[in-house]
């Protein structure tokens, strides 16, 4: 890990974005007050963001052996969605 980044509680509060930035790049940055305190803050990666993951509703149609809608069902289906 390389070393902390430094920044002032107004960095924080105008340029939070790079303030992030800097944190995911680095995994931690200092934050210093006026008054003298420092604060780390540092990126949680314990959960990764993941794509969520959707159920597949064709497979699912295929176990049940349920059978494909034709082209003009789809059709009729989509004239139905907008309104015709």
């Amino acid at each position: 890990m390389e070393t902390p980044a430094e920044f002032t509680a107004r960095d924080l509060n105008r340029h939070l974005a790079k303030v992030l930035d800097a944190c995911n790049r680095l995994g931690v940055v200092r934050i210093k007050c006026r008054n003298g305190e420092v604060y780390k803050l540092a990126s949680d990666k314990t959960e990764e963001a993941k794509t969520p993951q959707f159920p597949d509703f064709a497979a699912r149609a295929r176990a049940l052996g349920l059978p494909r809608m034709t082209a003009a069902q789809s059709e009729r289906h989509d004239r139905l969605i907008r309104g015709e």
